[in-house]
C-alpha cells in the first residue's frame, strides 16, 4: 500500500526519537520497507499499524525498530582494528573489559574474541559484552550460527580453529570458548546510559552512520564516557570525523586509526 509522504515523515521522526535512526521519511525504502514488514508481522494493515506507531504504542514501535535496523554484517570486518585489538590484549597485564555496542547479530563480539584467543587470551579473564537494541539479532547472536556469506571475510586457518561444523548444513557454530568470552544483552544507545564499564575497550562500529548529527554526538560523548582512561574507543573508519570535536588522543596503531581517552580525564 502506498503511504502518504507526510504519514512516512512523521514515522520516521517517531523511529528517530526512539532509535536515534535518521530515515529520508518516503524517500528511504528501508522506512517503507520495514513499515510494511512490520505491519504484517502485527496482522495490521500498514495505516492501523503506522496509526499505532505515530500514537507511540510501545509494542508497534518496538516492532517497527526491529524490522528497520540494519544488521547486515560480518565477521572480520576492518581486520587492521581487529589487529590491533589483539596486539593491545598481548601486552596487557590484567583481564580486558570490552563493550561491542551495537552488535546486530554478533558477528562482531564474536570476531573480538577470535583475535583475544588468537593473542593468547584463553584463560586469562577477558570479558565482552555485546549489546543491540534488536531482540532479533540478539537471539540471533545466542545461536552463533552463521552462513558462508558472515565468514567470507574471517581468515580459513582461523575459521577451522574457532568455528565448527553444524551437522547437515553448510553453517558454522562459533565454538564454546569463544562464546563463553561474550555476554549479550539488550540496550538502547539513544535512550540507555552505558551498561557498566568502565570498560578497556568500546568498539561501536558502522552504527553511528545510521543516526542524526546531533543524536550521534551526543551518543559518542557517553561512550567516551564508558571507556577508562587511558582505553580506546573503536569506530568504523567512516564514522572518525564524526570524534573531531572529542577531547581524546588519536593513535595509529598497526594501521588502524583508535581513539584514546586520555589518562588524566575526569571519570565521565
Amino acid at each position: 500500500m502506498r503511504l502518504p509522504p507526510l504519514l512516512l515523515d512523521d514515522v520516521a521522526r517517531v523511529l528517530a526519537e526512539a532509535a536515534g535512526m535518521s530515515l529520508r521519511g518516503g524517500l528511504d525504502p528501508r522506512l517503507v520497507d520495514g513499515l510494511e514488514d512490520a505491519a504484517r508481522a502485527s496482522g495490521l494493515p500498514v495505516r492501523s499499524f503506522a496509526r499505532q506507531v505515530l500514537a507511540r504504542e510501545p509494542r508497534a514501535v518496538e516492532a517497527l525498530v526491529e524490522h528497520v535496523a540494519v544488521s547486515e554484517t560480518a565477521f572480520w570486518r576492518h581486520p587492521e582494528q581487529l589487529e590491533a585489538i589483539g596486539r593491545i590484549a598481548a601486552a596487557a597485564v590484567r583481564p580486558l573489559a570490552i563493550w561491542s555496542a551495537g552488535c546486530a547479530t554478533g558477528e562482531e563480539p564474536y570476531s573480538v574474541a577470535i583475535a583475544l584467543l588468537e593473542a593468547g587470551g584463553a584463560g586469562r579473564g577477558d570479558r565482552i559484552l555485546a549489546t543491540d537494541l534488536s531482540a532479533r539479532a540478539l537471539d540471533a547472536a545466542r545461536a552463533a550460527v552463521y552462513g558462508v556469506r558472515a565468514l567470507r571475510r574471517l581468515p580459513h586457518d582461523m575459521a577451522a580453529r574457532w568455528l565448527e561444523e553444524v551437522p547437515g548444513t553448510p553453517d558454522r557454530r562459533v565454538r564454546a570458548e569463544a562464546r563463553a568470552l561474550v555476554a549479550l544483552a539488550r540496550h538502547n544507545l539513544v535512550a540507555d546510559e552505558p551498561p557498566g564499564g568502565p570498560f578497556d575497550l568500546v568498539l561501536c562500529r558502522n552504527v553511528l552512520i545510521y543516526f542524526d548529527p546531533t543524536v550521534a554526538a551526543e551518543v559518542l560523548y557517553r561512550l567516551v564516557g564508558a571507556t577508562r582512561p587511558g582505553g580506546f574507543l573503536v569506530l568504523g573508519p567512516v564514522e572518525l570525523p564524526l570524534a573531531a570535536p572529542l577531547a581524546v588522543e588519536w593513535v595509529d596503531a598497526f594501521g588502524a586509526s583508535l581513539l584514546r581517552r586520555p589518562a588524566g580525564s575526569p571519570p565521565g
